[in-house]
């Protein structure tokens, strides 16, 4: 029977096994890292009303790892009250900062301007961290929408990066590198949440301790939905993922005792 059973059951219960946790996460368990944990309780520690800058440096090819990161780390920051500052070194920075606050605004009753702001994208990547780092006014004189950034209250006082408590950096390449090598010594800490490709090349400024917290991945943004107890959609991706492999090995297993069964009833016969 499982020899002569025909290939698209198994594509069906595949198929199957991906979409359901889509649609209603599981939350099969996960051992969360160490370095999600001091990410978390990162932005546990901070107090109402503290300034921080999230960098959404990715564009769409990455956006299935990262955005989740975005997602979970953005909720947990509003409801700690912190006011968030938007800084964009793609310029796809501002679409996602645009799509992330229009999905939490209402939820946590924040407002523009008071709350947060989205600054336009500011462009050289290295130089860019630089002049943020040497003068934030000067880099940034106006918002995304042509406001002067005196006239808004959450950076009212601001006068160099240092009046920041923590800066998140979203990225598949070098930026949170250039964060880390200009803002030393300004007091910031520096967390990043990346791609699981460039993990590698971010682990040796964790054991460091120059950076403060590390996001890898899609797994990585699941973990951060487990902590914070808010299941969306990195825990579902997750799920998807343990039933499909769960599912294709269940007909591994099936189709090689199948097959043994098979020769032992043809006398041992190829």
């Amino acid at each position: 029977f499982i020899m002569k059973t025909d290939n698209r059951w198994v594509y069906l219960a595949v198929f199957v096994s991906v979409l359901l946790p889509l649609f209603k996460p599981l939350g099969l368990p996960i051992t969360v890292g160490p370095d999600t944990r001091r990410t978390y309780e990162l932005v546990e520690s901070l107090e109402s009303g503290s300034r921080v800058i999230l960098s959404p440096s990715f564009s769409p090819s990455s956006e299935g790892e990262i955005l989740p990161q975005l997602n979970a780390v953005t909720q947990h920051l509003l409801s700690r009250g912190a006011k968030i500052v938007w800084v964009n070194l793609t310029v796809e920075g501002t679409m996602y900062a645009e799509r992330v606050m229009d999905q939490y605004t209402e939820q946590y009753g924040y407002k523009y301007g008071e709350d947060y702001v989205v600054l336009p994208f500011i462009p050289g990547m290295q130089t860019a961290v630089a002049s943020i780092a040497a003068d934030f006014p000067k880099a940034f004189p106006e918002d995304a929408y042509g406001t002067a950034l005196g006239g808004l209250a959450v950076t009212k006082g601001v006068r160099s990066i240092a009046d920041f408590a923590l800066l998140m950096d979203f990225n598949t390449g070098d930026s949170t590198i250039y964060y880390l090598q200009q803002l030393q010594g300004t007091g910031v800490k520096v967390v990043s949440g990346a791609s699981g490709v460039t993990v590698p090349y971010l682990l040796p400024y964790t054991a460091s301790g120059q950076l403060s917290g590390l996001l890898g991945g899609l797994r990585g943004a699941a973990e951060y939905e487990m902590l914070s107890g808010k299941m969306g959609e990195a825990v579902a991706g997750m799920d998807a993922q343990s039933l499909a492999h769960g599912a294709i090995l269940a007909f591994v297993v099936a189709g090689n005792i199948g097959s043994l069964r098979s020769r032992k009833k043809g006398g041992g016969a190829k």
